[in-house]
């Protein structure tokens, strides 16, 4: 079910986002995308405007429009390639 965020959401956004983050980009080391956390949990996250896809009642993915750009969409890895995103 798509659906709109909401604030109790986040915790799972940033797991989503992080987990996909490491994974599309290995070559990156992950001590890196651990310490954008703060940046999108204050900054991009809320200033956003977020929706999240839902399954059996928890978060798997996520996009943020900022304005009329798509700044981010995010899927958990292991469900990637099922025909959310």
């Amino acid at each position: 079910m798509i659906r709109d965020y909401n604030v109790s959401d986040l915790d799972a956004v940033l797991d989503i986002w992080l987990k996909a983050s490491v994974k599309a980009h290995d070559f990156v080391d992950e001590a890196f995308w651990k310490s954008r956390l703060p940046e999108m949990r204050e900054i991009y996250i809320p200033a956003s405007e977020t929706t999240v896809y839902e399954d059996n009642g928890a978060v798997v993915g996520f996009f943020s429009l900022h304005g009329n750009s798509l700044a981010a969409i995010f899927v958990y890895p292991e469900i990637q390639g099922k025909g959310i995103g």
